[in-house]
């Protein structure tokens, strides 16, 4: 794009230099990513989660301080890799989610810029991942609840182009870039707890849920020892005879505490069911009790596999519509769990919590907000859908 006025350039210029003062993260992301000129599609500023591009005459008209908050807005886009985590989901209701979780963000910053209009902000969504607005929204429009964006369409922002960070080398140098902001960020001390929590989320190490569970389940039972005058009864069907374990006191014993409450909507619930499933096909040797709870254990329903068995069952938990309580989980395997038993806990976590239970767990959580809380009373894992 040609004639592009020294009166623009000399202010975008100025707004980096106001970040190197105030915001220095920001400062190394503006001067660290490409920016072309170009005519978008749709926004002053976009981007495809490794180059920002601007459109000078959709600038034009726009008040300095807006410009700035918008300029900001685009960087986040970067730093929180919401190019990269696409993952094939719908781009219009991804790229609302984004932008309401940088705008609470944001929120938290002083000297930023003024927020436009058309900048959507949902207190509702404080704390959560772009994932867990992702998935609320999505849940809110198959419920024909609609989204914010249908109560003013203006707010239909759509500057997160639709490339989901297709090279391994562009995700490298996004984390580099990351660090070295980050590094900037953390020197001047006073960046919003909020903030860094997002950061550390996004710069975490990646586990996928099922080398989680495959880790966890080996580890809780690796030093046990196999024996052929027990054989494993799973894989006789296929002619494979696996090695059993000398004594059945060795085998593990894994208690899941299914939440069925009503803060558990179904998509969730048959997530939970098919991590149940996942852990039932293992093909290691442990046996697996089923607690379904709410506001008390249902016992009649509470059920027991054997993973040795040829077939893994069907499963067939039916979602409740009451409170939670953990209490009442606590006091049943109290009564019926071994000291070397397992236990893991598939919720969203908002649940009261005082004591840890007596045996090893791993908390398995649908909402980000609820892992720090958990933390003091087992292992935890944050998934999203």
């Amino acid at each position: 794009m040609a004639n592009i006025s020294s009166d623009f350039l000399t202010k975008l210029e100025k707004i980096r230099v106001q970040f190197l003062f105030d915001h220095p993260f920001l400062s190394v992301l503006a001067l660290s990513l490409p920016m072309h000129f170009r005519t978008n599609p749709h926004e002053a500023f976009e981007t495809n989660g490794r180059t920002i591009f601007v459109d000078p005459v959709l600038c034009e008209g726009i008040e300095d301080e807006n410009l700035k908050y918008i300029y900001a807005h685009t960087l986040l886009h970067v730093i929180l890799k919401h190019a990269f985590r696409m993952n094939g989901r719908d781009h219009g209701m991804w790229n609302r989610s984004s932008d309401i979780v940088i705008n609470l963000l944001l929120s938290d910053f002083e000297r930023v810029g003024q927020r436009p209009e058309n900048e959507v902000m949902l207190e509702k969504f404080r704390d959560k991942s772009v994932e867990e607005v992702y998935n609320i929204l999505y849940q809110e429009q198959e419920e024909g609840e609609g989204t914010p964006d249908d109560e003013n369409p203006q707010e239909q922002k759509l500057d997160l182009i639709e490339n989901e960070g297709d090279t391994e080398a562009s995700l490298e140098d996004i984390d580099a870039l990351i660090v070295q902001a980050m590094g900037s960020a953390k020197k001047q001390g006073n960046i919003p707890s909020s903030f860094l929590e997002m950061i550390n989320e996004v710069i975490r190490p990646k586990i996928d849920l099922e080398t989680l569970l495959h880790t966890y389940m080996t580890e809780s039972f690796f030093d046990k020892q196999t024996d052929f005058s027990h054989p494993n009864r799973r894989f006789i069907h296929q002619n494979l005879y696996l090695p059993g374990y000398r004594h059945e006191r060795n085998r593990l014993n894994l208690y899941i505490a299914l939440d069925r409450s009503m803060s558990i909507n179904k998509e969730v619930f048959s997530k939970f069911l098919g991590i149940i499933d996942s852990v039932l096909r293992m093909s290691t040797d442990f046996k697996v009790t089923v607690i379904p709870f709410d506001e008390s254990v249902d016992e009649q329903k509470v059920v027991t596999y054997d993973a040795q068995e040829a077939k893994p069952p069907e499963l067939a938990f039916e979602k409740g519509n009451g409170g939670t309580l953990f209490l009442p989980v606590l006091e049943y395997l109290r009564k019926v769990a071994e000291m070397q038993s397992t236990l893991m806990v598939l919720s969203d976590g908002l649940f009261k919590i005082e004591r840890a239970p007596e045996i090893n767990t791993l908390f398995l959580i649908s909402q980000k907000q609820n892992i720090k809380r958990l933390e003091a009373y087992g292992d935890v894992f944050y998934f999203d859908l």
